[in-house]
């Protein structure tokens, strides 16, 4: 039997074919190949040039046998030449242009699509480097402290892996006090905080990146940090720090050891015997770590946070917000049972699997099997001094119908379900919701949601920690109450949690339960009001933009001069964005604990200013001596006022390029200055009133220089019902060497904040890596529409010449 053979001319459009898909589904494969997700998409421009290149390559393959050639021009000859193929013929010709034409369209169509942005994710490390007072060659760098366990191992294999075991819980130690906040709890590259970087964290746990790497590699890029990297690692977006001027030479080193052992991996080692050495270690750690369970996994998994005897006192605890949980009490935020009622283990085998988002807290279903989750539960019950957990072996009458635990000081309720009778989200509800919600959840989430206490009273925690009301407007910052999985039935899903929370509470917290604890009583809010609150509170994300992927402020242009005021409706016409802001982790002196974490931004120019206005959910106006807030003051933290900024590059004539240097976000370097727009709210006591000011940055190191004498810059603020709202307008082109603001082109920006309630002066304060800022020009209706009809036509004339000369020769 033949086997079916493809003519050459299909085989060369199935190849084609296949190449467009590859190319415009390769974030996908990476996706289903890695387990990362990654939402690039090819650019345009990229694509045309790939399939060129395709194309050309197709051509060239067939073209380089007589006969394969004659095969492939056959059907394309029939079809210029044949009587019986006009229909095809006239299609093709009409087709292909229009083709042609869309294509130059779709790239000469003005977009505020980000340009992308070339870089190399590993560059060459260079021949030295100079750190710690010394010079290491890193041609010839090894890991000092792995080769200390190696001869110790060699001469006592027992005290060898005591020297590699105190090496790892030291690097562990450093890690879980500096690190996990960009690359995370697991090692991953997504820690609390590492949504607001471009680019991501890396992410240790890719068997596909670190193994490949040498120690030196690693030793270059943490010591170096981001103003380390090359020309090919730029364009200066890393916010690595510079890690040698907070870290001892042996830290670093015991980084190193650590996350190769944390993750069972081993570094490129050139020595075929050291590297068959350290395998063999690899090896016997991960088959004493095989399918560990129970306390094991605690002390590997848990311990670094929640402690080693569960108090929530590990060694990472003191720098987050909120803190670890505390398991001596038996006390549970985020659980389905009501009132002081143990949770079920279902609750607690949930926030195990699903993470906290927000927090540091990971979903650990990546890493553990349901199993091992379900071998930490009886430890973690293991830690509560209070006995409140049932013993081993308790007598089955002290449970309820539900297998809930019901000794004499908790309480059950027995009554409805507490998802029963859900009300249909409508406008209706909303606006009983509204009217419920301000009665009864105002004094503490404020009348807006945004978590401005009107009550006046500090709240604590059962632990004595300061804690805030959540902000409601804001969903990526709920810790169990929004839906884990989107979709149609999302909101319903949220939903019936938000009413859930309302009813039982957040125990352990001021957040009380909403209906009675006890069977018989009157509920302090009716089930019916409560399912109108959870309604109202879902939609209050509607008065907020919503953070969402793409880096680009795009501006909108204005007759009659820019907005003066913060209440000119132009602005609520402008487009917004919301960018996510991190904390200063990155040089001293360093914040941990942000209470602010994201900015919305509108900007409006005309043919001489553009302003900018910044809206920011703060729940209190700093500015010290303010009276009311004075009383909300958290005792431990100095106040100071509020404050913002924006930071452009200094360079003049700036244009953007797929290859830019531009300057480190943090105020720029030495060749590559920045100006900053700065506003200050200013204080009662002492009287200093609110201020705008241009300053100009050299560089993290440097002290930032006032201009004093340059009067073109302006900026007002006010605050209101848990909110900022910031003007600051300037000329386009305002001289002194600073960025002029183009139409067309992407200019990079960058934003911060500073929290004065939270202590945040100076260095510490949250901030944002580059993002684009775009000022739209006006269409040229000529080379929009123009050009691509012209091509198009142009490639339809070709089209008759060419069937006319084919014609002529049949």
């Amino acid at each position: 039997m033949n086997a079916i053979r493809i003519p050459a001319f299909w085989q060369a459009v199935l190849v084609m074919i296949g190449a467009y898909l590859l190319f415009d589904n390769i974030f996908v494969l990476i996706n289903l190949l890695t387990g990362e997700a990654h939402s690039a998409l090819m650019p345009k421009t990229l694509m045309v040039q790939y399939m060129v290149i395709t194309v050309i390559a197709v051509l060239l393959y067939f073209a380089f046998d007589d006969s394969r050639w004659v095969e492939f021009k056959a059907p394309i000859l029939s079809t210029l030449r044949d009587d019986g193929k006009a229909l095809v013929r006239w299609s093709l010709l009409l087709l292909v242009p229009a083709i042609v034409g869309y294509t130059v369209y779709g790239m000469v169509l003005p977009t505020s699509d980000a340009p992308v942005e070339l870089r190399q994710v590993h560059p060459a490390p260079p021949a030295s480097v100079k750190v710690f007072n010394k010079t290491f060659d890193l041609g010839t760098l090894e890991n000092p402290v792995r080769e200390e366990i190696l001869q110790t191992l060699a001469r006592d294999e027992e005290a060898g892996w005591e020297k590699y075991q105190a090496a790892v819980t030291a690097g562990r130690d450093v890690y879980y006090q500096n690190c996990f906040y960009c690359h995370g709890d697991l090692l991953d590259g997504k820690g609390h905080y590492a949504a607001g970087f471009n680019p991501q964290p890396i992410n240790f746990q890719d068997a596909t990146i670190i193994p490949q790497l040498q120690e030196s590699f690693l030793f270059w890029r943490i010591t170096t940090g981001g103003p380390g990297l090359p020309k090919e690692g730029t364009p200066w977006n890393s916010a690595m720090p510079v890690w040698h001027e907070m870290l001892k030479e042996q830290d670093v080193w015991n980084v190193i050891t650590f996350l190769f052992d944390y993750n069972g991996q081993v570094p490129r080692i050139w020595d075929p015997a050291v590297s068959k050495t350290v395998t063999g270690m690899k090896d016997k750690v991960l088959a004493k770590r095989a399918g560990i369970k129970g306390k094991e996994l605690y002390q590997f998994r848990c311990e670094v946070c929640h402690g080693e005897q569960g108090m929530g006192d590990g060694i990472a605890a003191e720098r987050m917000y909120p803190k670890p949980r505390d398991f001596s009490l038996a006390l549970f935020k985020y659980k389905t049972t009501p009132g002081t009622t143990l949770p079920r283990d279902e609750d607690l085998f949930d926030t195990i699997k699903y993470g906290l988002p927000g927090t540091g807290m990971p979903g650990w279903g990546s890493m553990m099997t349901d199993d091992q989750i379900r071998s930490l539960l009886p430890v973690i019950k293991g830690f509560d001094f209070t006995s409140a957990w049932p013993p081993e072996g308790a007598d089955e009458a002290a449970f309820d119908d539900e297998g809930r635990y019901t000794k004499s000081d908790f309480r059950v309720i027995t009554d409805q379900e507490p998802q029963e009778g859900q009300i249909t989200y409508s406008e209706e509800s909303l606006a009983k919701g509204k009217v419920a919600f301000e009665k009864s959840c105002s004094e503490c989430h404020g009348n807006t949601g945004r978590g401005n206490i009107m009550s006046g009273k500090q709240l604590q925690d059962d632990w004595g920690n300061r804690i805030w009301p959540r902000d409601l407007t804001k969903p990526w910052t709920w810790r169990a109450t929004e839906a884990r999985v989107k979709g149609e039935k999302s909101r319903e899903t949220t939903i019936r949690n938000i009413y859930t929370r309302l009813s039982i509470g957040i125990p352990g917290t001021p957040m009380p339960a909403h209906r009675a604890v006890e069977e018989g009583n009157k509920d302090p809010v009716s089930l019916e009001d409560r399912w109108h609150i959870a309604n109202y509170v879902y939609s209050l994300r509607e008065t907020t933009v919503q953070p969402k992927d793409g880096p680009v402020v795009a501006g909108m242009k204005v007759a009659g001069g820019v907005p003066a005021t913060l209440d000119d409706q132009r602005w609520s016409e402008a487009p917004a964005v919301t960018l996510q802001l991190v904390p200063n982790i990155i040089k001293a002196d360093r914040l941990f604990t942000p209470l602010n974490d994201a900015v919305t931004v509108r900007a409006l120019y005309d043919d001489k200013e553009i302003a900018f206005l910044l809206e920011m959910d703060d729940r209190t106006e700093s500015r010290p001596g303010i009276e009311y807030f004075t009383e909300l003051q958290d005792e431990n933290l100095e106040m100071h006022p509020d404050a913002f900024a924006i930071q452009f590059p200094r360079e003049d004539g700036y244009l953007s390029a797929p290859m830019v240097e531009k300057p480190l976000y943090r105020h720029g370097d030495a060749k590559r200055n920045t100006t900053i727009w700065y506003w200050n709210a200013g204080s009662v006591e002492p009287a200093r009133d609110a201020v705008g000011m241009l300053l100009e940055g050299s560089g993290p190191d440097k002290k930032l220089k006032p201009r004093d004498a340059d009067g073109s810059f302006t900026a007002q603020g006010a605050w209101q019902d848990g909110k900022w709202r910031v003007l600051m307008k300037r000329p386009r082109d305002a001289g002194n060497g600073d960025m002029v603001f183009q139409e067309g082109q992407f200019m990079p920006v960058s934003f911060a904040n500073w929290d004065g309630s939270n202590g945040e002066v100076g260095s510490k304060h949250t901030l944002s890596t580059w993002y684009w800022l775009f000022l739209p020009p006006e269409m040229d209706v000529y080379k929009v529409y123009g050009l691509p009809i012209g091509i198009a036509l142009l490639i339809f004339l070709a089209g008759l010449w060419l069937v006319s000369v084919q014609r002529k020769k049949r």
